[in-house]
């Protein structure tokens, strides 16, 4: 059986590249599985780390549409590491 894996991503006011690291994201995780390599259950988590533009808002339009990405909101910044830590956490809970 293959390894279910997540990909944490923090983001911080990346409204404007997410369509295109989502995109490019997906397509990774499409070939990884179609190769057998990773299991069908593994997943991208999105972590918005306290964004001011719409950074939460693009994550969850992305969520509803593909099942392989899951969103993590921080009520303030607290920073790559935090936000790291969060979506692991997350992440662990799920497997």
């Amino acid at each position: 059986m293959s390894s279910i894996i997540y990909i944490v991503v923090p983001c911080y006011n990346e409204e404007a590249v997410l369509h295109e690291t989502s995109s490019r994201l997906a397509e990774k995780m499409h070939s990884l599985m179609q190769a057998g390599k990773i299991s069908p259950l593994s997943r991208v988590m999105f972590v918005n780390d306290g964004s001011r533009d719409r950074t939460w808002q693009v994550v969850s339009d992305l969520c509803k549409r593909d099942k392989r990405f899951e969103g993590v909101k921080l009520a303030h910044n607290a920073g790559h590491m935090n936000a790291l830590w969060a979506g692991m956490t997350m992440a662990a809970k799920k497997c």
